[in-house]
């Protein structure tokens, strides 16, 4: 994954107060050398983590921390236009663009000159090939990305994941891809994320830690009121340093294991943490479910991925588990979108 520079992590209490909060953000990127970049491009993109129709504690970026962060980046570069949106994923899911609209992304259109809210399902897309140790592997990238975009800042929650046991910058990131049943590629998530995050030019990540998801994720669990900011230019060194703060061990993160084997993450010796981690570190911790394991065994498999999902018997098998249990969005009142 690439690197601006020093890997560089700051770690702090979030302010809450939005003045306060964008100078917090003001200042932390002249350290990580945001500044310098956003005076020198065009256009920026910036991607929350929005899993869920409406806002959620622990699930879903604030419009609030995002709005402190387009501020900034107007202060720097008033010119600059930037696109701020999410893909709609997972089976039957939701649509993005009604849940833009409800959580008051939407607004910021009209609040910041050149800002544009877009969802990413929506938008052209390209067919392109990463290279990976099993060989090549196609996936379609908005073609957005590849064709304006200067680089992108990631803004994740600090949650809880049922799967990769933590989401955080890097997992961010598979929301970009538009495909509504990009649960496809899962079985080889762990080798392409980081070659995704490159093609998407993710250079930047900015948490949104006033809630945090425990126990189960990423749209149910147990929301905590942790108050945590931390910026980094690494989104490697990123997901290092917040694991710490959630009470893991990063190498036993499945995804950040393997791309530390492949050569993606920063030697831990090189990180400059700026900031008390033990200060502010919480107990996390995952407790799975029954209904998790079905997902979490297809994950590393493409034929099981292919049998509960795309095969002749895979509606059987969702109405069979839907009789027993309520998928979050189903038991919370939300209409979704028809495959």
């Amino acid at each position: 994954m690439s690197l601006s520079g020093k890997p560089l992590v700051i770690i702090n209490s979030l302010k809450d107060n939005p003045k306060d909060l964008e100078g917090q953000i003001y200042n932390a990127a002249k350290v990580i050398g945001l500044d310098k970049e956003a005076k020198e491009v065009k256009t920026v993109f910036i991607k929350p983590n929005l899993t869920y129709p409406v806002f959620k504690k622990g699930v879903t970026t604030r419009v609030e921390f995002i709005r402190a962060l387009v501020g900034t980046l107007k202060k720097y570069n008033p010119d600059l236009e930037i696109y701020i949106g999410e893909g709609e994923g997972g089976y039957n899911s939701f649509s993005m663009t009604e849940a833009l609209r409800t959580m008051k992304f939407m607004d910021l259109e009209k609040e910041f000159p050149r800002v544009k809210i877009v969802n990413l399902s929506n938008l052209p897309v390209k067919e392109v090939f990463i290279d990976t140790p099993k060989g090549d592997y196609s996936v379609n990238i908005p073609d957005i990305f590849l064709q304006k975009i200067d680089f992108s800042i990631t803004c994740p929650v600090p949650k809880i994941h049922c799967i990769t046991r933590v989401s955080l910058s890097i997992k961010n990131q598979w929301g970009c891809l538009p495909d509504t049943m990009r649960m496809k590629n899962h079985y080889m998530f762990n080798q392409i994320v980081s070659k995704i995050c490159d093609l998407l030019k993710f250079k930047y990540a900015f948490l949104d830690g006033k809630y945090g998801l425990n126990r189960n994720g990423p749209m149910v669990g147990d929301p905590l009121e942790v108050n945590w900011f931390a910026a980094s230019n690494s989104l490697g060194a990123f997901d290092m340093s917040v694991t710490k703060m959630m009470g893991f061990d990063w190498r036993k993160v499945r995804h950040l294991k393997v791309l530390a084997n492949l050569g993606c993450l920063p030697d831990t010796r090189d990180i400059e943490i700026i900031g008390d981690i033990g200060r502010l570190k919480r107990k996390f911790v995952l407790k799975r479910d029954f209904w998790n394991y079905f997902p979490l065994i297809a994950f590393s498999s493409r034929k099981i991925t292919y049998f509960f999902y795309f095969s002749r018997w895979a509606k059987l098998l969702h109405g069979v588990m839907d009789t027993f249990r309520k998928r979050p969005i189903d038991s919370d009142g939300f209409k979704r979108n028809a495959i």
